[in-house]
């Protein structure tokens, strides 16, 4: 069974149960202490295996999310990054790198981003590798980042295929602005002489 539903952690001792029993009772002690105050949130993701370090980073970061439900927020999004194919790893950098996951909602915003996704035919393997490499892309607007994206990279000739490869190289792709930065980039192109096609080749390889 995974670590993510026993509390567990890779190399842990042979129950982890056991093990997510001390690792809470450590943390228990601590907010006991005075030096620290843990919300049941903090205390769950302690328990999946993050280090003193990686969760300092995330306790910084946490925010107005600090207090979320965890039975009905952290463990819910938590089981369905799993689902996804995201490794036990994958999922504990994903937190790292993007906590404020938890402050949004799982079916009316995390779903719809990767079903967007596997729409514009991305396979579930290439689906997990984007939100591995890129948990933000998450946290992206479908509205204001990734459709009108799309929308332009097809305008300049990309097939439905090579858009799709192109986000999955590179997922930050969808957070750069379309009139500051990815249109200049492509008259420069354009100015130096590049046919269209070999624009959208560019693009398709090393787009950003």
């Amino acid at each position: 069974s995974s670590w993510l539903a026993l509390g567990g952690s890779p190399g842990s001792p042979k129950s982890p149960i056991a093990a997510r029993l001390l690792r809470r009772s450590t943390v228990a002690r601590r907010s006991s202490s005075g030096r620290e105050t843990l919300t049941p949130a903090k205390v769950h993701l302690f328990s999946l295996g993050l280090s003193d370090e990686q969760m300092a980073k995330v306790s910084a970061r946490f925010g107005r999310d600090s207090s979320c439900d965890v039975e009905g927020k952290v463990k819910p999004i938590l089981s369905w990054l799993a689902s996804l194919g995201l490794t036990d790893l994958q999922i504990r950098q994903a937190v790292v790198a993007f906590p404020t996951l938890f402050g949004y909602s799982l079916e009316q915003k995390l779903k719809p981003v990767v079903q967007w996704l596997s729409a514009m035919g991305m396979s579930d393997a290439q689906v997990a590798m984007v939100i591995a490499r890129c948990p933000k892309m998450l946290g992206y607007s479908l509205d204001r980042n990734l459709k009108p994206l799309v929308q332009w990279l097809s305008k300049i000739g990309m097939s439905d295929a090579q858009v799709a490869k192109a986000i999955a190289t590179c997922p930050s792709l969808c957070n750069l602005s379309l009139p500051s930065n990815l249109m200049p980039k492509v008259q420069i192109l354009h100015d130096k002489g590049f046919s269209g096609a070999q624009i959208v080749s560019t693009l398709t390889v090393l787009p950003a």
